[in-house]
């Protein structure tokens, strides 16, 4: 009985920590000079311009998937008879925490938007055109883009919670694997959602005719939902301002995260390579 116990403690111990949160930012000198742990944007650029904007991209550090999770994986595709991702939806959760300094002594305003990609696509509003329209919006990113009251040589910090980066993998689903188009995925809770039904690819050549539901497509469920693998930010501020911002994962499947975070080798990861998703609208 006695090492029954013991047993069942060091199993509880070991899950415990498993879905323990740990913390990365961009290290002093990334494999992807796009990762950058501090970004700066609203300032002169030198050319009697303004610098609008800045990005920053983190991968997350996840480990090479096993071969027989891969024939797991293969297998459940091959029944649904749609791709399964290695990382799915819940297997890892994911928060952003972030703070705006105000580099000016005038107050001002700034953005925080978060996009992102999964290891089939990644998200960037700007490759998206739906309208040749001066006046129409642009297209959205997954979740931020509200403008925020920075003080005169004051700070902000926010959070991306872990069900908002959740919606914004799934918003992110509908984009780019059900043909959603982005306005209504983002405005629409879909953090519940049991599947994706895709529509019709967007139409280039008639960029304001409506969704149409794919009569051949195959049902996404949500056990073959993707999520998040790569954080990416863009950062808008109305004048000279810096944004910092650290990533939080809890790995409730386990084993998915390299222990060395985000100082493992590039070779020792998971070799994602999300495709870029566009639609550009002709005339």
């Amino acid at each position: 009985m006695r090492s029954l116990v013991l047993s069942l403690l060091v199993a509880g111990s070991q899950m415990g920590c498993a879905n323990d949160p740990v913390y990365m930012e961009c290290p002093d000198m990334p494999a992807d000079p796009t990762c950058l742990r501090s970004i700066e944007a609203g300032m002169d650029d030198g050319m009697g311009g303004v610098i609008a904007e800045a990005k920053s991209r983190l991968l997350l550090p996840i480990n090479p998937e096993k071969p027989e999770d891969a024939m797991v994986r293969g297998t459940r595709a091959a029944e649904l008879g749609i791709e399964v991702p290695y990382v799915k939806l819940g297997d890892i959760e994911v928060s952003v925490e972030w703070t705006i300094t105000n580099l000016t002594d005038a107050e001002g305003l700034a953005q925080v938007e978060l996009d992102g990609a999964t290891e089939f696509f990644e998200y960037d509003p700007d490759m998206i055109v739906l309208s040749l329209d001066d006046d129409a919006p642009p297209t959205p990113g997954l979740d931020g883009n509200i403008p925020l009251h920075i003080p005169a040589s004051g700070t902000l910090s926010g959070l991306f919670r872990e069900d908002q980066v959740r919606e914004a993998s799934i918003d992110l689903e509908q984009v780019t694997r059900g043909n959603v188009n982005p306005f209504a995925a983002t405005l629409r809770v879909n953090k519940n959602d049991d599947e994706i039904r895709p529509f019709l690819p967007f139409d280039p050549m008639d960029p304001e005719a409506g969704p149409v539901p794919d009569p051949n497509a195959v049902p996404i469920p949500r056990e073959a939902f993707a999520t998040l693998i790569r954080i990416d930010l863009v950062f808008a501020p109305s004048s000279h301002m810096r944004l910092d911002y650290t990533v939080r994962v809890r790995d409730v499947r386990g084993e998915m995260m390299n222990e060395l975070l985000m100082a493992a080798e590039p070779g020792d990861l998971h070799p994602f390579a999300p495709q870029p998703y566009a639609v550009m609208a002709l005339p």
